[in-house]
């Protein structure tokens, strides 16, 4: 079991370069933040006004995350005042210091494509895989 931020996430529904990668860590089981659904769902917004993607594609995407349910997503609320002190410690968001929060307190490896994100992760002695 791993956490998964936005970026892997986008990697995996996008379809981008190492898309394998991601879905091969999702099939092994993950959980995320509802952050990062948020955060995909912008990132195929911009993808359709880019004409990267078609509408038709990105809302089936939305709507088979929505429907389908295919790993846990928490509320990032649990996470604020640890991501507050993560994010003031290492001088990153408070976004990204969201998904280390949830790996800490859950002890659990990050996955991210993300690699500033990954080394944080690892200077707040988690395991960290970079994708």
């Amino acid at each position: 079991m791993r956490v998964i931020d936005s970026s892997v996430l986008v990697k995996y529904f996008s379809r981008e370069s190492g898309w394998e990668e991601a879905e091969r860590i999702i099939l092994e089981g993950v959980v995320t933040l509802d952050l990062a659904v948020k955060e995909l769902v912008n990132a195929l917004r911009k993808k359709v006004l880019k004409s990267e993607m078609s509408y038709e594609i990105a809302v089936k995407i939305i709507r088979d995350l929505v429907e389908s349910k295919p790993f846990p997503v928490k509320s990032q609320e649990l996470y604020l005042v640890e991501a507050f002190e993560i994010a003031l410690r290492n001088n990153i968001t408070v976004y990204d210091a969201l998904f280390i929060a949830m790996a800490k307190r859950k002890n659990l490896e990050l996955a991210t494509c993300d690699e500033e994100q990954a080394k944080t992760a690892r200077k707040e002695g988690l395991r960290a895989t970079l994708l």
